[in-house]
Parts: C-alpha cells; structure tokens; sequence
C-alpha cells in the first residue's frame, strides 16, 4: 500500500492534478489511522473526518493540491509534538525512552547520559518545531510570490516533499557523531545493532516510564 501511495503521489504530483493530490492525502490518513479505525475509535473517526471534510473543502475550491502541501508542515508539527510531550511535567523525554528500549535502564544512571537524552530529545523538537515554520512561510510567503513554472518554483517543492526529509536524516548523522565524543566515557552499541534493537523495540517508546521509580536490584 505504501509503494501505491508513493506512485500516487508522484503522478499527482507531476500531472498537477486536485482530484489526485486530495486522493492522496486521504489514502495517508487512512493508512495512518487504519488501526484505530478498524477497533472504531472515535478519536480516529474524527479526525478522518475532519481531514476528509477539509480535503474536499480545498478541492472544491480549487486547492486540493494545497492538501498533499501542507503534509509535511503536519507530518513535522505531529513529530515536534510527539518529542516535546514528553519533555512536560512527569514524562520520560522520548531519547531517554529509546535508550532504555536499546541499552536497557541502567544505562541512564551513568555520568551524563539522562542529561544529554533530555537535550537531544529538546533538539529534535527544535528541529521539527522550525522546520514546520519554514514549510508555512515557503507555501504562503515565498511560493505564492515565484512563478509557477520557474526553477525556483520547482526547486521549493522538492525541497518541501523531498529535501525535507533529509535534514533530520543529516542531523541523525551528525549527532551520532557528537554523542560518540561528548559521551566517550562509556562503551557504545554499534550504529547496526542500534538501528536493529530500534527497529525490534520500537513500541517501548510508547511507553511512558518514571525514572523516578526505584531500579530492581
């Protein structure tokens, strides 16, 4: 379904087409929510609907493909958000979360390590946080004031659908790099078992754990 989606995503993309761009929004939500909708949350119903409703409100107006637009100023906000939640009140910053599903809890306790999980968990809302302002102003600021048929013009939107994907992938590289010098301290899991116990415990970081809650001996 996802290699489907993708396709869409380039013909309606290249063909201009409303009717193809709404589609494709539609799909991505549905995909997104297909769990919860089947279980018949009403959370996700409404939320399927009030995307749908605001899909079919562009596209009769003639700005459907404002709807596939603003996909990644929601895909950065709901990341932005899903980091910085958990830097509120109680809650584990989600780094902290990730460390723990890798490297086990104990990892925490050692010499900077919670205090660095807590930073980087701030730097990646900063990052997503800034980049959704950069996606508003390039669609109502500086798109609406180029050409449609320019390089520039062309050139934003890849930037917006492609190029903006890549930035967390260099910043993921990039500081890699500096938690290997600021924490050289400690003994480091390799960058493939990282990625493999990410990938194998990734639902761990749905999971919101005190840290203030004594260590069993």
């Amino acid at each position: 379904m996802l290699a489907g989606y993708l396709i869409l995503v380039a013909i309606s993309w290249w063909s201009g087409s409303d009717l193809l761009s709404a589609i494709c929004v539609v799909l991505l939500v549905s995909m997104l929510l297909a769990s919860r909708l089947r279980t018949r949350s009403r959370g996700a119903w409404l939320v399927w609907t009030m995307v749908v409703v605001g899909v079919l409100a562009l596209t009769v107006i003639g700005r459907g493909r404002l709807a596939l637009d603003l996909v990644p100023v929601a895909i950065n906000l709901g990341l932005a958000a899903l980091f910085g939640v958990t830097l509120t009140g109680t809650h584990t910053p989600l780094i902290s979360r990730a460390i723990i599903a890798i490297e086990g809890r104990e990892r925490l306790d050692e010499p900077r390590v919670a205090g660095y999980a807590r930073a980087l968990t701030q730097a990646w809302t900063l990052l997503f946080a800034l980049q959704a302002v950069a996606f508003l102003l390039l669609l109502f600021v500086w798109l609406p004031r180029l050409p449609a048929d320019s390089a520039a013009h062309a050139w934003a939107l890849t930037w917006l659908h492609v190029g903006g994907y890549l930035l967390p992938v260099v910043f993921m590289l990039v500081e890699y790099g500096v938690r290997r010098w600021y924490l050289r301290h400690i003994a480091h899991v390799p960058a493939r078992q990282f990625v493999y116990q990410l990938a194998r415990n990734w639902p761990q970081l749905l999971r919101d754990t005190d840290l203030r809650a004594p260590r069993n001996p």
